[in-house]
């Protein structure tokens, strides 16, 4: 059957565009509604906070520590009226979907964050930063239904042996992650029970008792110190630690500090081979499991281990493990005071994130689990 060249057809038109067909058809707008013709819909902007991703822990975070994606709902264009509004994000074949719904008055300008949930079994085996296609959908739910926004944004995804510390949002802001390298020290992992029950017979009590038996503050910090020496023969004697020379690198590179660092059990099934930061994690692991607070020091190049000497007592000791293959603790320790003391002499510790002379962060542990900051599974 022929198609007659004069017959019109009627199409649905939406912002504006149609589809013809048939050579010389004519296109017929119909309104759907007489609200839909007289209001107009809230203008849509979408800002990213980054486009390289954390996958280890980022179920760590909530869109307000980390907002993924902002969407800006602007609804104070000419004729508009209250609406509703449906925000969705999602990181194709890697996240659950992330919903937030806002209600805007006419009038008035709003933003709402999001951060899609990573699906855990879908990103534990990245070894590698990962390309993938983040999609956002914006929505007027009423008074009018109607679509307002629908794009595929190009992403990349950190492997999940990355931890990110810091990164500038687009507004120039600096977002601080340098706690959650608290989520690597996993001190309920069966490798690192096993391995304290060994350290704990180099202890000349053979035991661990955290902060307990001192009746004095020079004693108490003696009694930890005992703990933190047993462990320190544990790594160089069980479990042969030793130092791989792979120096720390924490430059801001495209508005990012990311270090690839290994979980304790990593290291230990890596025959016990670690960089300074992996030992660090690794120690702090042991010393978490006996219950005393433990720290992360990051100083420029480097990093090493360290705990409070009694609890609730803001004076700290610290251990170099990159010493343990071939040095006894006491110039383990003596070594990272040194360090320490440097990057305190130097005004390391006030520096920001991105200085470029650098900078130094401790990280405290039980402070950070307070936090929710928990273990890596």
């Amino acid at each position: 059957m022929g198609i007659d060249r004069f017959t019109t057809y009627t199409v649905h038109i939406q912002h504006g565009q149609g589809i013809a067909i048939g050579d010389g058809a004519q296109v017929i707008q119909h309104v759907a509604s007489p609200a839909l013709a007289a209001s107009t819909p809230p203008a849509v902007t979408v800002t990213l906070l980054t486009r390289v991703v954390p996958t280890a822990t980022c179920h760590h975070l909530d869109a307000a520590a980390f907002p993924l994606v902002t969407a800006g709902l602007d609804n104070t264009g000419h004729g508009c009226q209250d609406a509703d509004v449906r925000i969705t994000a999602v990181i194709e074949g890697y996240s659950d979907t992330a919903t937030a719904s806002a209600a805007v008055p006419a009038g008035e300008r709003t933003q709402v964050t999001l951060l899609p949930l990573l699906r855990p079994a879908a990103v534990a085996s990245l070894n590698e930063i990962r390309p993938a296609t983040l999609r956002i959908v914006v929505e007027q739910t009423a008074s009018v239904a109607r679509g307002l926004y629908d794009r595929t944004e190009r992403i990349h995804l950190h492997a999940r042996d990355t931890a990110l510390l810091a990164l500038q949002a687009p507004d120039g802001s600096i977002v601080d992650l340098a706690d959650y390298l608290a989520a690597w020290v996993t001190p309920r992992r069966p490798e690192i029970e096993r391995l304290l029950r060994a350290a704990a017979e180099r202890h000349p009590d053979r035991r661990f008792v955290g902060y307990q038996g001192a009746a004095s503050l020079a004693q108490g910090a003696a009694v930890v110190r005992e703990q933190a020496r047993a462990i320190f023969a544990g790594l160089k004697e069980d479990a042969g630690l030793v130092y791989v020379n792979s120096p720390l690198s924490l430059g801001a590179e495209a508005g990012q500090i990311a270090q690839r660092v290994r979980l304790p059990s990593e290291s230990l099934a890596a025959g016990g081979s670690a960089n300074c930061l992996d030992g660090a994690v690794l120690f702090a692991s042991l010393l978490e499991l006996t219950a005393v607070d433990t720290l992360l020091v990051i100083v420029p190049g480097h990093a090493f281990a360290g705990w409070r000497v009694w609890q609730g007592i803001d004076r700290y000791e610290f251990v170099e493990t990159t010493l343990i293959g071939y040095a006894d603790f006491d110039a383990a320790q003596a070594s990272a005071q040194a360090s320490h003391d440097d990057a305190l002499m130097r005004g390391y510790f006030k520096r920001g994130l991105f200085d470029p002379a650098g900078f130094a962060r401790v990280v405290d542990v039980t402070a950070c689990r307070e936090k929710g900051i928990h273990p890596l599974e």
